[in-house]
């Protein structure tokens, strides 16, 4: 019995979230580029850029953390005290490969954007 609770214990802790890849271009004529990499269902990380064509010092990388479910999105939060600001991306995306979704950006003395997005789903 002792060997089966372990072996199922162990089945349930190999099953991880796999990473999601989201890449994101704003709506609007702005050259600006995002893209959202969750490790975790409760971290990852936020890259912006002015555009991919423009200098290294206008792209700049934040680490976020999940902080709610709000409206039907799940609501990440900037963590690294770099900015302020959060990342909402639709709860029904969310652990699944999508051609379309919207992603919304709030940075503190920024204002907010919104993205056109795709995301995959990596098992590495």
């Amino acid at each position: 019995m002792k060997n089966l609770l372990l072996a199922l214990s162990l089945i349930v802790s190999s099953q991880a979230f796999a990473r999601q890849y989201i890449q994101c271009t704003t709506l609007g004529d702005s050259t600006d580029v995002a893209v959202v990499n969750l490790q975790t269902l409760n971290e990852g990380t936020l890259f912006l850029s002015s555009g991919m064509q423009n200098p290294e010092d206008e792209r700049i990388l934040f680490k976020i953390a999940f902080d709610k479910v709000e409206n039907s999105h799940h609501i990440f939060k900037i963590v690294d005290g770099v900015v302020e600001g959060s990342v909402a991306v639709q709860s029904s995306a969310i652990g699944k490969s999508s051609d379309l979704l919207i992603v919304d950006v709030q940075l503190e003395g920024y204002g907010a954007s919104e993205y056109s997005c795709f995301s995959r789903i990596y098992n590495d």
